[in-house]
């Protein structure tokens, strides 16, 4: 029973983990789709959905780096609240101002995408 509770456990982890990389990706090709207008709303919401993933990546980290002792455990139910709560705090912590990723990637995308102005582009 545990070696297949074990198993349950790391193929999901492995599901989730995968799940994520595939939102960080959309995440990043929607933010280069919309990214010719620095005040366009969709380059912002994509650059806030990437910082939120990005937290959401580190608090998951974070947790895995917690030695559990069983003496309290939640079992199966315990992991999905933390990943869940995870989620929830990532994006609460990005739309409060999050750590500064999201207004750098706004900036990165939006200046790749205007035209350049000087000695260079005459």
């Amino acid at each position: 029973m545990d070696a297949e509770n074990s198993f349950f456990v790391q193929a999901t982890a492995l599901f989730n983990e995968q799940t994520q990389n595939e939102k960080l990706g959309s995440a990043l090709k929607s933010a280069k789709k919309h990214a010719g207008d620095k005040a366009d709303s969709n380059l912002k919401a994509a650059c806030n959905e990437m910082e939120s993933l990005f937290i959401n990546y580190l608090l998951k980290e974070m947790r895995a780096t917690v030695d559990r002792s069983g003496f309290i455990s939640g079992g199966r139910a315990e992991e999905i609240f933390a990943s869940m709560l995870d989620v929830e705090l990532s994006r609460n912590i990005s739309t409060a101002g999050g750590i500064g990723l999201s207004s750098i990637l706004l900036k990165q995308l939006g200046d790749r995408a205007a035209p350049q102005e000087g000695p260079e582009s005459e």
